[in-house]
C-alpha cells in the first residue's frame, strides 16, 4: 500500500529529528556552499528565504551571506483574508531576527513595517521552497497549507522566471513522492551529498 502524505509527513519529520547535532552542523555547511556556488545564486538580487521551525535547516546564515553581498532577502507572510492562502514576501533591509515578529501559524515573519514586494520583484530572484522531503523529479512534500503552490503558480502565470532552489538532509531525499498535476517541481535540490536539477541548470 502507498503511503498516505500524512504518513510521509510523519516518516521524514522523524528522520530529520533524529539527526545528531554534529552530523547536522556538517550537513547544513555543505549545503550552504552548494548554495552559493549556483550561478543562480551569484547572480540573483533577491533571495527569499523562510522562517525556519522545530529541526528544520537554520536559514540564518544564508540570510548573512545574501545581506553582506547586497542582495536584498524577504520572508513570506501568510494573509488571512478573502483570498484563502494567499501568501505575500515582505524585504528585510539587513541582517536582524529582531525584526521578526509571531504570527499565524506560531512561525516568525516581517513586521507590518517591512515593504511588500510585488511580482515583478520576483524577476531573477532565488527562492528557498521549504518541504518536509523532495524527490528526484523536484517535487516536495510541504507542510498541506499549499501557500507555496499557489505563489509559485502565481509566478509562473505572470511569466516571471525566478529560480526555486529545496534545501534538504540527505534523509529527506527520496526517489519519488506523490504528486498533484498543479504541483510545481522545483529548480534544484541540495543536500549535503549532491546537487539535482531535474529539468536542466538555470543561471
Amino acid at each position: 500500500m502507498t503511503p498516505s502524505k500524512t504518513e510521509l509527513r510523519r516518516h521524514f519529520s522523524a528522520l530529520r529529528d533524529r539527526l545528531s547535532t554534529e552530523l547536522r552542523l556538517v550537513a547544513e555547511s555543505a549545503i550552504r556552499e552548494a548554495l552559493f556556488s549556483l550561478p543562480a545564486w551569484k547572480n540573483t538580487p533577491l533571495v527569499c528565504g523562510y522562517a525556519t521551525m522545530g529541526s528544520e535547516m537554520d536559514l540564518s546564515p544564508i540570510w548573512a551571506r545574501a545581506v553582506s553581498e547586497g542582495k536584498a532577502y524577504a520572508l513570506p507572510v501568510t494573509l488571512s483574508d478573502a483570498r484563502e492562502g494567499r501568501m505575500v514576501f515582505r524585504r528585510l533591509s539587513d541582517y536582524t531576527p529582531e525584526k521578526l515578529v509571531p504570527a499565524r501559524f506560531r512561525v516568525p515573519e516581517p513586521s507590518d513595517n517591512c515593504p511588500t514586494l510585488d511580482l515583478q520583484s520576483f524577476e531573477n530572484a532565488l527562492i528557498l521552497v521549504p518541504g518536509l522531503a523532495f524527490d528526484n523529479s523536484g517535487y516536495r512534500l510541504g507542510y498541506g497549507g499549499g501557500y507555496y503552490d499557489r505563489f509559485l503558480a502565481s509566478l509562473s502565470d505572470n511569466h516571471i522566471s525566478a529560480t526555486t532552489v529545496g534545501l534538504a538532509f540527505s534523509v529527506c531525499h527520496t526517489q519519488a513522492l506523490p504528486h498533484a498535476p498543479h504541483d510545481i517541481p522545483v529548480d534544484y535540490i541540495i543536500d549535503e551529498r549532491r546537487v539535482i536539477c531535474p529539468y536542466g541548470s538555470k543561471s
